[in-house]
């Protein structure tokens, strides 16, 4: 959770600095802006997850998650999405699982493997504990966090 928190941070303070530097026209204008291109962000970054995470226990090419987010056509990558879950849907504990373990491990891609490694396997070991409603509310923050920076790219 401290590693959460300092990754939070940082992109907020990344941010700040990178808002500092400019001077809007219109500041509340900007604000809106922003706030409508995370909201369009947000659901991709989620999808991409899913996609990530469901890809990464199945011997097929990989993808980085950058390319899945950026690039990547959208109904491709809910296509691909759904293939990948098989006969389970966007809302089943295994897409929410796959969703935060992607999330996680795209939040820890500058640690060692080694580390990355050990620190996914306390988050599968958080998941298997947690209650679907602390799970979603987790998955909601880190993608909530993970857009921003994605925006700042």
């Amino acid at each position: 959770m401290r590693l959460f928190l300092f990754f939070t941070t940082l992109i907020f303070s990344n941010l700040l600095v990178a808002a500092s530097q400019t001077k809007p026209a219109n500041p509340d204008e900007m604000v809106k802006q922003f706030s409508e291109m995370h909201q369009q962000l947000m659901p991709i970054v989620a999808v991409a997850d899913m996609f990530y995470g469901c890809h990464l226990n199945k011997p097929q090419e990989q993808y980085a998650l950058n390319f899945l987010i950026n690039d990547m056509d959208r109904n491709l990558l809910a296509t691909k999405l759904s293939e990948c879950l098989g006969e389970e849907n966007l809302a089943s504990d295994n897409a929410l699982n796959f969703g935060i373990k992607a999330c996680f491990s795209d939040q820890m891609s500058h640690l060692t493997e080694s580390e990355q490694q050990k620190n996914i396997e306390q988050v599968e070991a958080v998941l298997a504990k947690l209650p679907r409603a602390e799970r979603q509310k987790s998955f909601t923050q880190c993608v909530n966090n993970q857009t921003l920076k994605y925006l700042g790219n």
